[in-house]
């Protein structure tokens, strides 16, 4: 350095025409690499992975609440039929007010399997074109009121009852 070079810079003279500014090399600018770039995506990836399935069942589980509602209309339906006539309602035409076969979402198909003096049951299964077909454990779904006692209960892909595991299907 030479000499006034060096006491101007000293003295924080920015106005010397000497002084010469410190060049950054490309290679230090700021950004990512290509490597860090393909570290975030694959740890974003493996945590979709983990994350998705999860994020599907509880869509499927919300779902449920579709069959419920349904299902539940039918119960007070049945209930203003039983206090007008001697016997529950075997069919959605025997019902006042226009009962459909249907869950109010239409994820769900309504049915009346049986009906008499002092009982009925009743299935909400999924439909097939409806993205709750794909809930294998809980197709379905039966209220049944025998004698004042109301069962819940859950059939699989299969038809069979679940009454065992009627809690996972039925959030009470």
């Amino acid at each position: 350095m030479s000499g006034r070079y060096h006491r101007d810079w000293a003295r924080g003279n920015s106005d010397n025409r000497d002084m010469r500014h410190v060049r950054y090399s490309t290679s230090q600018a700021a950004g990512f690499t290509l490597i860090e770039l393909m570290i975030v995506v694959a740890v974003m990836g493996v945590l979709a992975l983990i994350a998705y399935p999860s994020y599907q069942d509880s869509v499927r589980k919300s779902r449920r609440a579709d069959a419920i509602a349904g299902l539940t209309q039918l119960q007070q339906l049945q209930e203003r039929v039983r206090g007008q006539q001697p016997a529950y309602a075997d069919s959605f035409a025997s019902m006042p007010g226009p009962p459909s076969g249907v869950s109010p979402e239409r994820h769900y198909q309504l049915s009346i399997d049986a009906a008499g003096p002092s009982s009925y049951r009743m299935t909400a299964t999924a439909s097939s074109d409806s993205p709750q077909y794909g809930d294998t454990r809980c197709r379905g779904l039966r209220v049944e009121m025998t004698g004042g006692t109301i069962t819940y209960s859950s059939l699989n892909a299969a038809g069979d009852v679940d009454a065992a595991n009627a809690n996972r299907c039925w959030p009470r």
